[in-house]
């Protein structure tokens, strides 16, 4: 299993083992509980270790006690004193997390491009307008903007999610041992510091048997939330096909071809995106089902096999998040389309019945049985509503309600029934009018923006401890 840190350079489980054990005998010689001495053999034998091992074709095993095994062969028995108050129980948890923090560094980074390639969009279609659904038939009219925003306020979710989880997760379990720490006076502080947690899973306990497994789900739950948002709108792309003339279609240079039919252009990237959320969607409950019948002990089901499972999960996330770029940065959107299907069907009739209200007081409910009599008059016609003129509503309005004349001019009806002036027109918040998307825009912008800063400075406070643990580590094997 390989990692890369933020330099590029694989980075795996072995990786994680060394730097540990860096931590663990820097630790060891401030607590005086090996001397100098001891700890420059053993440091300069755990140095040996790590090169050879990194020649191409080694192991790399990260199993502590073949790692103890090669340094007892290189210095004789005292080299085991490196595991003085440690478990390999509290070794490979730490392993887990620090694994882990670097698969959610790297998924956030691809989240984070995602949104940027929706914000890409939504900035050139604010004024876009497109019809907007409710139990998959036309609802009311809103604007591509305006829709992908939501989409996108999920993805910000997901981020928010992930922070949080990272800071759940970011936390060490070193120095708890077996589970009850040990008679040695380890510095679990110092540890943590020196393999830049950003603090302690304070419960050794719980450090070692009741986090190790609610560390890993919270990533799978934290992924699985976001898959599912991410499933849905490629669902919603693939829909568009039902369309003889979709007015949403990845671009021809990118879409799969037939070997038989040669109209067809297929949207298989799109399904691509589905099959890798679906993949992390059935990740995440595998990962649930390994841990939710084991006992609070610690078993290799809750460390080493599911780490194993959140680790691929995490793999399939970031190609989740990568593919999902990829199919936004493709996709075509025919605007004349667009606006061609609100045209053609009866989206603004709840306009229509607040026109009634704001122009003449006419009762809602009123208003409401004859845009739907309206409706049916037309529909029944074959009529868009743009096709029905005033005359012939005032004949509906009046076989509806009683006779009444209806209340409105040519030029309120027709203002009415125009998708644009109404999407324009909206005053609540959160709506699809263009200063409300722009604001909710660039409200986006800017934490997607702070989200990037979080990632980068995460990393690089990793890696900055890394280079500080390196320099201390240094100075023992150049006694």
């Amino acid at each position: 299993m390989a990692y890369a840190d933020v330099a590029g350079k694989p980075r795996d489980m072995f990786d994680h083992l060394i730097d540990a054990n860096k931590a663990q005998i820097v630790m060891l010689v401030e607590r005086r509980l090996v001397d100098g001495a001891l700890a420059e053999r053993i440091a300069t034998s755990l140095l040996d270790h790590a090169r050879a091992e990194t020649v191409s074709g080694a192991e790399r095993n990260p199993d502590y006690l073949a790692l103890e095994t090669a340094l007892v062969r290189r210095i004789g028995a005292e080299a085991s004193n490196l595991h003085l108050g440690r478990s390999r129980n509290d070794l490979g948890a730490a392993m887990n997390r620090m694994a882990l923090r670097d698969d959610v560094l790297r998924v956030a980074a691809a989240l984070n491009g995602a949104r940027a390639a929706v914000h890409d969009i939504a900035s050139r279609h604010v004024d876009t307008v497109m019809p907007g659904f409710t139990h998959a038939v036309q609802a009311q009219p809103t604007t591509l903007a305006h829709f992908l925003l939501a989409f996108d306020s999920a993805l910000a979710r997901d981020a928010e999610r992930l922070q949080q989880t990272y800071a759940r997760l970011n936390r060490s379990p070193l120095g708890a041992a077996a589970i009850t720490t040990s008679g040695f006076a380890l510095d679990r502080q110092r540890l943590a510091h020196l393999l830049g947690f950003e603090g302690l899973v304070d419960n050794s306990y719980d450090a070692i048997v009741v986090s190790t497994a609610d560390s890993k789900t919270e990533i799978a739950a934290a992924l699985s939330l976001s898959a599912i948002g991410v499933g849905r709108l490629a669902q919603d792309l693939l829909f568009q096909y039902d369309d003889p003339a979709p007015a949403i279609v990845v671009a021809e240079s990118v879409a799969g071809r037939s070997s038989i039919m040669p109209q067809k252009r297929n949207p298989s990237i799109v399904e691509m995106l589905r099959v890798l959320a679906s993949e992390v969607v059935g990740d995440a409950h595998k990962a649930t089902i390994y841990v939710h019948n084991t006992p609070l002990h610690e078993v290799r089901d809750s460390r080493k096999y599911l780490f194993n499972v959140v680790h691929d999960l995490a793999l399939d996330a970031n190609a989740m998040y990568e593919q999902l770029a990829l199919v936004l940065r493709s996709l075509e959107f025919r605007v004349d389309a667009l606006r061609e299907r609100v045209d053609a069907d009866y989206s603004t009739m709840t306009e229509l019945a607040d026109a009634l209200y704001r122009e003449a007081g006419v009762p809602f409910r009123d208003g409401y049985r004859f845009a739907s009599a309206l409706t049916s008059f037309g529909r029944e016609r074959g009529l868009r509503p743009v096709e029905i003129g005033r005359q012939q509503a005032a004949s509906v309005y009046a076989a509806t309600l009683g006779g009444a004349e209806l209340p409105l001019d040519a030029a309120q009806f027709a203002a009415a029934l125009d998708a644009g002036a109404i999407v324009s027109d909206r005053k609540g918040i959160g709506g699809p009018q263009p200063a409300e998307v722009r604001r909710m825009l660039g409200e986006a912008v800017e934490a997607n923006a702070r989200f990037r800063t979080w990632i980068d400075e995460e990393n690089a406070f990793i890696e900055d401890r890394r280079a500080k643990l390196d320099e201390l580590f240094g100075r023992l094997v150049t006694r």
